[in-house]
């Protein structure tokens, strides 16, 4: 009697594909062309066909799951991150398994070494490091397994990591003030670090410090600790805002403020909250003071004035750490049992447009 229930023979079959490459592109394995990728998806969706997780696990030691490990689910920068690592993760014929850790290194650590599933699900990893420190020993607490970083920003790569262009795109952002003719331009993230400190950078923040520094000391601009303000939220960006306001109105009237005129900032929430806090003093935006921000999350549509910002693109932040992840599962982590080269730790970093809206309108 014939099954009833598809087997994988019968996707190779639809699809006008080998078994074995049927296998291949349904468990994301590389060396595969999307276009046959996409026939042999098609094919499984078509016949109802399910890859039966416990026979693939006992026959090939991998269950197809990737653990992907954030700060948390309920903003939009998260959102928009979880959802471009979870799309280009199914489209790989993989699942993704999502945990957040609310910013806390031992949820991590819980994350990566005591979850139940850790030492026997998952075959890779994917966090992102932003807000966990430098000292929490990431790499050993997940057990030796495949593992990437997001925006871990040691000087010296110990793990596979894909940044964001922090530095890069920061410079670019008070380039753009300056541009539009700033001259005293307030940076609103990290906390203030003297030039010293600067060279050896080793969170998102900070670099962006440092990427905004750089482009005020290529215009022989004023970076001092009175022109930087620490907020990474909007509550925090809401008091900046105020600061940054009190500022300008003591220098309108004689008593020794700053002129600020422009707001560079390390992301758009903290944006979101200066342009709030300028707006509460009597302050507008653009014509008292040019704001931009950094993420790209929202749609410009969603505040008044328009925020222009460094968008960054997900997309190719999520190809390149599945890349990335998927090399190392191919290769037993990098430890070629073959006698092989190892891999070493890798480090990507994806690109940004600077979306230019009515927030720094000449």
């Amino acid at each position: 009697m014939t099954s009833s229930t598809p087997t994988l023979r019968d996707v190779a079959a639809e699809a006008g594909v080998s078994p074995m490459t049927a296998s291949n592109a349904l468990h994301g394995k590389p060396g595969v062309r999307e276009s046959t990728r996409v026939k042999v998806l098609a094919a499984a969706k078509k016949l109802d066909y399910r890859i039966n997780l416990t026979a693939s696990m006992l026959k090939s030691g991998r269950s197809n799951i990737i653990h992907v490990i954030v700060n948390e689910f309920d903003s939009p920068f998260y959102s928009k991150l979880t959802q471009a690592l979870s799309n280009e993760i199914v489209s790989r014929g993989l699942i993704p398994f999502i945990e957040q850790t609310q910013y806390s290194p031992d949820a991590a650590e819980h994350a990566l070494s005591s979850n139940p599933f850790s030492g026997q699900l998952f075959d890779g990893e994917i966090l992102h490091a932003t807000g966990l420190g430098t000292n929490v020993p990431l790499a050993k607490l997940n057990g030796g397994r495949p593992f990437v970083l997001l925006d871990a920003c040691e000087e010296t790569p110990t793990v596979d990591a894909v940044n964001f262009p922090n530095e890069e795109a920061e410079r670019a952002a008070a380039q753009h003030l300056i541009d539009r003719g700033c001259r005293n331009i307030a940076i609103v993230g990290h906390r203030f670090a003297p030039r010293a400190d600067l060279a050896h950078a080793q969170n998102a923040f900070a670099l962006r410090l440092r990427g905004a520094y750089g482009a005020l000391s290529d215009a022989g601009l004023p970076y001092e600790e009175s022109t930087v303000f620490e907020a990474g939220d909007v509550a925090n960006g809401i008091i900046a805002g105020h600061a940054i306001a009190e500022r300008i109105l003591a220098a309108r009237g004689g008593q020794g403020g700053t002129a600020f005129d422009g707001a560079c900032c390390a992301n758009d929430f903290a944006a979101f909250g200066v342009i709030r806090g300028l707006a509460d003093r009597g302050l507008r935006v653009p014509q008292d003071v040019k704001v931009i921000g950094f993420d790209g999350v929202t749609s410009g549509s969603y505040t008044t004035p328009t925020l222009s910002t460094i968008q960054v693109d997900f997309t190719q932040l999520a190809k390149f750490s599945v890349d990335m992840l998927s090399e190392r599962i191919e290769h037993g982590n990098g430890n070629n049992e073959d006698g092989g080269e190892t891999l070493p730790p890798r480090r990507a970093i994806i690109g940004y447009q600077l979306a230019e809206r009515e927030s720094t309108a000449v």
